[in-house]
């Protein structure tokens, strides 16, 4: 590993972090967690992420958490092989866990994101994919990004610079690259930005399911989707599947040709993704007027 962190007056400095590195540690990891995570596919009861206290007695709350024990424990399992090889970065991460407790305080530029469990209705439900989700960013921009889509045995890598790639079975990694004309109109414009689906009739067609950021971002890198608008989404759900996304030869933003910065927990109010620059000046179009309308 070319990561070694090491003292320079009060500040802990690093050497740089090869993203090959980083991917080359997390990938067996990734396919683990993928491979277990598969027992309880489809068979978590659809009682909520978190504990329903309208729900009474022990046994109920055990229940309702049952979910929440799973998804914490992935990602403990990822932050493990984090901390064996670069214990010195940020961690922005949904689940509060033990391991990532061992992180706090770290004044690294460089974090590691990740979202055990992308998709969680999907998962409990087994209707749709869900996803792994775990990227490395240095001051903000994504380095490199591995996401894992179980239920299709696929994964998905990028590193800045060097292409996105999916990985099917045991078979070898195929590069991602869009061609300069989308094979599709549909767009994924979430529930959350609902008030946009009419205004991007009849030029795109808008569908708000099967949802997922890390579900829509990697389908858009796959040519399967040609655009993605949604509100108020976190940044460890948008940041390493929008490196795989970006990587294939989309653009992804945060208003208009505001380019996303991915170095705290934070939500985003708007977020956008488009295959190609015509595309997103389409939906840059749309944010115009539905602003100058009403307020969305």
């Amino acid at each position: 590993m070319t990561a070694r962190p090491y003292m320079s007056g009060f500040c802990i400095m690093t050497e740089n972090i090869d993203p090959d590195d980083f991917i080359d540690a997390l990938l067996p990891v990734v396919g683990q967690c993928a491979r277990a995570s598969l027992i309880f596919y489809g068979q978590v009861a659809d009682i909520g992420k978190a504990a329903d206290k309208s729900l009474t007695g022990s046994k109920a709350q055990d229940a309702s958490t049952a979910f929440t024990v799973l998804d914490a424990a992935v990602q403990d399992i990822l932050l493990a092989a984090v901390l064996q090889h670069f214990p010195f970065v940020r961690c922005i991460a949904e689940e509060r866990t033990p391991l990532k407790k061992r992180f706090a305080g770290n004044v690294s530029s460089y974090a590691v994101i990740l979202d055990p469990i992308d998709g969680t209705l999907h998962f409990k439900r087994g209707d749709a994919p869900y996803h792994i989700v775990i990227g490395l960013a240095c001051d903000g921009q994504m380095l490199a990004a591995i996401v894992a889509r179980p239920s299709e045995d696929k994964v998905f890598t990028a590193i800045k610079g060097k292409g996105a790639f999916v990985r099917v079975g045991d078979g070898g990694p195929r590069r991602l690259q869009l061609p300069k004309e989308p094979r599709t109109n549909k767009v994924f414009i979430s529930s959350k930005a609902r008030p946009y689906q009419a205004l991007v009739r009849p030029a795109l067609d808008p569908r708000e399911s099967p949802i997922g950021a890390a579900l829509v971002l990697t389908e858009i890198a796959e040519g399967a989707l040609c655009a993605y608008l949604t509100r108020q989404v976190e940044v460890y759900d948008v940041g390493p599947p929008s490196l795989i996304a970006e990587e294939a030869g989309a653009r992804c933003y945060i208003g208009i040709r505001r380019r996303p910065t991915y170095n705290q927990r934070r939500k985003f109010g708007h977020f956008l993704a488009a295959a190609n620059d015509e595309i997103a000046e389409q939906l840059f179009a749309i944010l115009r007027r539905a602003r100058s309308g009403q307020r969305l």
